[in-house]
Parts: structure tokens; sequence; C-alpha cells
């Protein structure tokens, strides 16, 4: 019963990390409607600064600079994927997250190279709940992706941005009528994304190194959190990250680490096949 415990706690910890993603993701289909597999790319770039500004600066500071940087990186590529207006669709815009998302990891690999990357976790001694081991970093880990969620989920009801942001998902023309810039709140929602994206990362990589190619799996255990609400909830995409990183760690523990990465992927194929047949029902 212990160790079962003790796998449910740490796949609570990369549950969060992947709900962040996952998050991010929600963020920008619900305003642009594009799914943005360059997801993965923004937290394995936060993951991998961080660890290298932390020789030289306080960690805070460095995972600040390292979420600001990316966030600033997510708005330009984003304002290459949004593409020209009525000429750029969004299969062509997911093809051009895809692309950049290739281009982004063959950059870490010449920045960064091949070698797996980490940084020291908040703190070297753990906690012992009954038996189980606590490590304060997955409690950071929960703390800033419920942060990050409440905070993105009161911005989108209760600010003049969020309700821009929301109209442009609604009615793209009716946002434009209205005199709002959609294009320009498109590539906010992909800063905004990066940045959560950066957190994940950063907050990820003291449990588990990174490298350069690390943005496959990350992108992959996103978006089927992101699925597992319609792409379109924030609470889905929390839930089913926690779903998620329970599951790969109870397969991980109990039937074979080489599966971890299936797991996403059956479930993410399992939440797409019942929604087309819920869809088709109704």
């Amino acid at each position: 019963m212990t160790n079962f415990l003790q796998l449910v706690v740490v796949g609570l910890s990369s549950g969060f990390a992947y709900a962040l993603v996952g998050i991010g993701m929600v963020l920008i289909h619900r305003t642009t409607g594009i799914v943005n597999f360059a997801q993965g790319a923004f937290a394995v770039m936060g993951g991998l600064v961080t660890a290298t500004l932390v020789d030289d600066v306080p960690t805070f500071l460095a995972g600040l600079l390292a979420v600001l940087l990316v966030a600033a990186v997510g708005g330009a590529m984003g304002f290459v994927a949004l593409g020209r207006r009525g000429r750029t669709t969004l299969l062509a815009s997911l093809i051009i997250t895809l692309g950049l998302a290739l281009l982004t990891s063959a950059v870490h690999l010449l920045v960064f190279t091949d070698v797996p990357r980490t940084y020291p976790r908040i703190s070297a001694t753990s906690w012992d709940v009954g038996g189980v081991t606590v490590d304060p970093q997955y409690v950071l880990i929960a703390c800033v992706s419920l942060a990050s969620a409440l905070l993105l989920t009161f911005v989108l009801r209760r600010t003049i941005v969020g309700n821009a942001l929301v109209a442009c998902s609604d009615s793209r023309r009716a946002a434009e009528l209205v005199g709002l810039s959609v294009r320009s709140l498109g590539v906010l929602s992909f800063a905004v994304s990066a940045a959560l994206g950066a957190l994940a990362g950063l907050l990820i990589i003291p449990l588990i190194p990174l490298t350069y190619d690390s943005d496959v799996s990350i992108a992959v255990n996103g978006f089927a959190a992101a699925a597992f609400g319609g792409l379109d909830s924030i609470r889905g995409a929390l839930a089913g990250g926690l779903v998620l990183g329970i599951a790969e760690n109870l397969v991980i523990g109990y039937i074979d680490p080489q599966y971890q990465l299936a797991i996403g992927l059956v479930i993410m194929l399992m939440i797409i096949s019942w929604r087309s047949r819920h869809e088709v029902a109704t």
C-alpha cells in the first residue's frame, strides 16, 4: 500500500506539470482554434535556460528570466503561426507549430547539446508522511499549477483582456467588428501559453533532467491533458494532467517504464474516440 501511495504522490507532481502544459494548449485553442504542438518546446526551453542560468544568478531570478524569454519566443511563434488573415487555415497553423517545434528542438541541440540538464531542488530534505516520501518540489509544482489555473480562470472571466480573448474564440468576425485585434490577442495567448509551458519545464527539471528532445513526450502528455477537457476547459486540463501523471507512474512502478509515453498516447486516443462517438450520437 505504501508503494502505491508513493507512486500516486510522484504521479501527482508530474501530473500538475502536464496540466500546466495542457492549460497553455487550452488557452491557445480557445482563443485562436489552433492546437499548438510547440508547447512541449516551450517547457524544454524554460527548463534548459533556467538550468543554465542558475550557476550565475539566484534560482528565482533565473526562472523569471527564463519565463520572460520563453514568453517572448512564444509570442514570436504565435505571430508566425497565425499567418495572414484569410490565407492561413487552422490546419496550416497546426503544421507551422509542428515545424517550429522541430526547429526549436534543433536550436536546443546546438545551444545546450544533448547532455541532460538539471539543477538542485528547492530543498534537499523530504518529508515522511506515513511512510510516504513527499518532496517539497512536489508541493511547489502543485501550488504553482493550481495558482496558475485559478489566475488564468479569473483573468478569462473577470477582466477586459480575458473577455476579449474569449470573444475571439466565440466569434472572430464579431470580435473584429467591435474593434478587437484578433491577431494581437492571438499573439498574446501564445506568449502567455509559452510562459505556462516554461513554468512547467523549470519546475519539473530538478526531478526529471531534460534534454533537447524531451519536448515530444511533454507535448504528447500536455495534449492528452488538454484533450481530457475537450481542449476548452482549464479545469478539464488540470484533471486530465493529474489522471495522466498517476497512470504513468503506476505503469512505471508495476509494469515497465518503457510504456510511460504510450500511456499518454492511449489516453489521448481513448478520449478523442469517446468524444467523436458522443458528438455523432448527439
